[in-house]
């Protein structure tokens, strides 16, 4: 304990200001997020930088919480050398943190992340009712089959988990759900979700150069940052001379979208969804709709029809990546689609400035929405555990703990402005993309399904073709199908297992 505490100090200088004035930065200014100014001053009043309700005489003695993750994202929850690094700091912090107040210690059990590989590792040892791992981390696409075999306990169902509170994926919280049970959810729990985070970024000099007297991250505020006004000042970004052969060695244009993987999330914030809630506590198919054929339509003209707007939207290869953000890093875009971990590797050098945006929303009435990519590494606890209890309380908080640290740290870190001195609009921004990350059963939980669930928005847009919803309608059946069975099947874990 004495060496723990050593170490906490140490790391205590390393990273920015204190935990109480973190979280009071990250968490202030506008974009409507009632939820975490309402938090920051319960916490401060209760005397804690910290939002859960856990009892602060929770004491495990000591017991190990076993955790398995995939090799290459351990560092996202456990570190033993931050290297001086902010956000390996805040980690290292958090893990303490845990360990210390509720009285546990890490093990980690790190797997080689080879997709199928590592996911079938973490169902064999269900299925051989081995009481081998606790807490785990698998990548969200996996999870939802992991799911149907019944690998993992009813989050709702655990003592100490409170989804209510804002380190925690409200949507997936609310939507995830099969008669009541949740089974895995994404939050501050691990940086994987803050780095596949979808947002935009917006050239500063390119928007001055063009007289774009706006401010964007305000209107955003606002509620006008949608479909029609993106397009709008995209369109007056442009520089090209000749429309039929754009060249992006020299070109300005207004908007890129330089991976196709990029396409899903911009339809998915403009209001697309595979299966939304009926109302009744049920889900509809609501791909292939008349607002979706709307959305669909609108992006193959944008990306067609509007040599300013620019859409990768085949296969990607270095040399069309390379160009592509060139452009933006160039100043030669005033907008390009990106994930928050970009601007940590890609964007991390580049000499102009740039804000962060989120997604447009297709209307003023409308919500902002994102996803972080389906790669990202979400949370649950497995059924075979014989720590359901105290799992849950590590689970909560780690999600809480990292919310104080971890997030601030990595923003700081990550979006190449200093997060602590950003303006109040910077820091509603972060807040609001945060905030607003979506969940979609046709993106997360495809593989669950029986056969191919998924049918890509990016093929019209690169095809120029108007015949989407089309396609959807001919496999309409199939997909309800197979979304329906697997619902049925959650349906009935609980009785299965009980």
């Amino acid at each position: 304990m004495k060496r723990k505490l050593l170490l906490l100090a140490l790391v205590f200088a390393l990273v920015v200001p204190s935990v109480a004035s973190l979280v009071s930065c990250s968490r202030q200014g506008g974009g409507g997020q009632e939820s975490a100014a309402g938090s920051d001053t319960d916490a401060e009043t209760e005397g804690s930088p910290y939002l859960d309700n856990l009892p602060d005489d929770l004491n495990f003695n000591d017991a190990e919480i076993r955790f398995v993750y995939p090799e290459a994202n351990v560092a996202d929850i456990f570190t033993e050398d931050t290297g001086g690094e902010l956000v390996a700091a805040a980690v290292y912090r958090t893990q303490m943190t845990v360990e210390d107040r509720l009285g546990v210690v890490y093990q980690i059990n790190p797997l080689p992340y080879i997709r199928d590989q590592y996911t079938n590792q973490i169902r064999t040892s269900f299925s051989a009712n081995e009481n081998a791992y606790d807490i785990v981390g698998e990548m969200i696409g996996y999870a939802g089959g992991t799911v149907g075999m019944g690998a993992y306990a009813d989050l709702n169902g655990t003592k100490y988990i409170d989804f209510s509170k804002p380190y925690w994926n409200r949507l997936m919280a609310e939507n995830f759900v099969v008669d009541g049970h949740l089974y895995f959810c994404s939050g501050d729990a691990g940086v994987s979700y803050l780095r596949n985070i979808n947002c935009m970024l917006l050239n500063t000099k390119v928007a001055k150069d063009f007289k774009l007297d706006v401010d964007f991250q305000q209107l955003a505020l606002d509620g006008g940052w949608t479909a029609e006004t993106m397009k709008s000042y995209a369109l007056q970004a442009s520089s090209i001379a000749d429309p039929t052969n754009v060249n992006r060695e020299t070109d300005t244009v207004g908007l890129i979208v330089p991976e196709r993987d990029h396409a899903t999330p911009l339809s998915v914030s403009l209001g697309v969804y595979m299966f939304s809630p009926d109302g009744n506590g049920g889900y509809e198919h609501t791909y292939g709709n008349a607002h979706a054929v709307d959305v669909i339509q609108w992006m193959v003209h944008l990306f067609n029809d509007n040599p300013a707007c620019q859409g990768t939207f085949y296969p990607n290869t270095v040399d069309t990546l390379t160009i592509d953000r060139a452009m933006f890093t160039s100043d030669r875009a005033l907008l390009i689609t990106a994930a928050f971990d970009d601007t940590t590797t890609i964007y991390k050098e580049m000499s102009g400035d740039y804000v962060v945006l989120p997604f447009p929303k297709w209307d003023e009435d409308g919500e902002y929405a994102t996803f972080s990519r389906a790669t990202h590494i979400t949370n649950a606890i497995m059924r075979t555990s014989d720590r359901i209890d105290m799992a849950s309380a590590v689970l909560e908080c780690l999600a809480s703990v990292g919310y104080a640290l971890v997030t601030p740290a990595y923003y700081e870190e990550s979006l190449k402005i200093k997060y602590s001195d950003a303006t109040p609009e910077t820091k509603a921004i972060f807040d609001l993309i945060h905030d607003s990350v979506a969940f979609d059963w046709g993106y997360y939980c495809q593989m669950a399904f029986a056969g191919s669930s998924h049918i890509s928005v990016y093929g019209p847009i690169l095809d120029n073709d108007y015949g989407w919803a089309g396609e959807v309608d001919a496999r309409k059946k199939a997909l309800t199908r197979g979304f329906d069975s697997y619902i049925e099947k959650l349906a009935h874990l609980e009785e299965q297992y009980s």
